[in-house]
């Protein structure tokens, strides 16, 4: 019987903190209308996360004649979660509140070096942004680094990082200088973690990652697909032109070889002055991007025939797709594939903007939220 009290304890805990996450504000009554808990067992309840700082009162509603009602917040500074990118020419930090929304977002300008000296200096960076919101370590749930590479299926090695030359690669060159919980990512696995997070509703997709180099996630019922070592979504190494350009992987006719934004531009353009030229006409532009659209819908044809389910496009390259660009996708693919459908089932990520060390930093928060919210709660 003990026990029994013991469970229902908790599970009316569990509700409560949900219902004030999930409503971000709200009163005593609600709770008590909502779930149907005595008053004395909600103030109890309420008590006791207040004193741990998971809810804070906050102002009053207006008076309807009697003692006017708190307001009560979920405490959503109280952990921070933190997400680092490193990339060739620079390296970002992002810091997250429990809610997944930016608190804090810096950018530096540093060439990638394999060296002690390189990660100290990205280390001190990622402490000043905490010291700068916080001095409270324990506030701090732990720090997630995106690379370009395959990540080991416990987080902690590099097991291929030839674009920034880091195979091999462990999480403890980070962890000598942090004193929190360090974590690699694949960068289309952390970017796909941001897009489940602000995508509720999306269940299966196909994540393809598009910038100076390709990569790819396959979503199963809100989880990404875990390989053995590959992961899931290696398909930018997929050969779709037998004896094609040469890829950095040392094989030759790569996806990526014919549609990273690398493929795509000349060695003097930018993503900008070449979507601005292709807008206003320029017709030598507007070949290359049908010659680049014919590649990618021979992919992604290969890829829906595989799993029939949304295509995302995501990456540097999706803030300038328009309807017109997935019209002709979507055409291509009818005109060449053996099971035409009139559906159309590509889409841009809905977060284009969205600094990719996002979906680093997410994974802490959901671990720590089911801690407080029970494993039940659906992210």
């Amino acid at each position: 019987m003990p026990s029994n009290v013991a469970a229902v304890k908790q599970i009316n805990r569990e509700n409560v903190l949900k219902f004030v996450y999930t409503q971000r504000s709200t009163t005593q009554k609600a709770i008590k209308d909502a779930l149907q808990l005595s008053r004395s067992t909600i103030i109890q309840i309420l008590k006791e996360f207040e004193d741990k700082n998971l809810i804070i009162k906050r102002g009053h509603l207006e008076s309807t004649g009697g003692r006017r009602a708190s307001n009560l917040y979920f405490s959503r500074y109280s952990k921070i979660a933190i997400g680092v990118e490193l990339l060739v020419d620079s390296y970002e930090i992002v810091a997250l509140d429990l809610y997944g929304e930016t608190i804090k977002y810096e950018r530096f300008d540093l060439l990638y070096e394999n060296t002690d000296c390189y990660y100290e200096t990205v280390c001190r960076s990622v402490q000043a942004l905490i010291h700068s919101l916080t001095l409270d370590s324990n506030k701090i749930l732990g720090v997630g680094i995106v690379l370009q590479g395959l990540i080991s299926n416990d987080g902690t090695q590099v097991t291929y990082g030839k674009i920034l030359g880091c195979t091999g690669l462990r999480v403890d060159a980070f962890t000598r200088y942090l004193p929190y919980r360090c974590q690699f990512f694949h960068d289309a696995e952390a970017a796909t973690l941001d897009e489940l997070w602000q995508s509720p509703g999306l269940t299966n997709a196909i994540y393809i990652h598009i910038r100076s180099n390709m990569s790819g996630a396959i979503v199963v019922n809100r989880q990404s697909l875990t390989g053995t070592e590959l992961k899931s979504g290696v398909f930018e190494h997929m050969t779709i032109v037998p004896n094609g350009k040469p890829c950095y992987c040392g094989n030759r006719g790569c996806l990526d070889t014919y549609c990273s934004t690398t493929a795509l531009l000349h060695t003097d353009e930018t993503l900008d002055s070449f979507f601005q030229a292709l807008r206003t006409g320029d017709l030598a532009v507007r070949a290359r991007w049908m010659e680049y659209l014919h590649y990618l819908a021979l992919a992604i044809n290969n890829l829906h025939m595989m799993i029939d389910c949304p295509i995302i496009l995501g990456g540097t390259i999706a803030k300038f797709l328009q309807g017109s660009d997935l019209k002709l996708l979507h055409q291509f693919i009818h005109d060449n594939t053996a099971f035409p459908t009139e559906r159309e089932f590509i889409r841009v990520t809905c977060c284009p903007d969205s600094p990719i060390s996002r979906g680093a930093a997410l994974p802490a928060i959901k671990k720590y939220l089911h801690s407080i919210l029970g494993h039940d709660f659906v992210f």
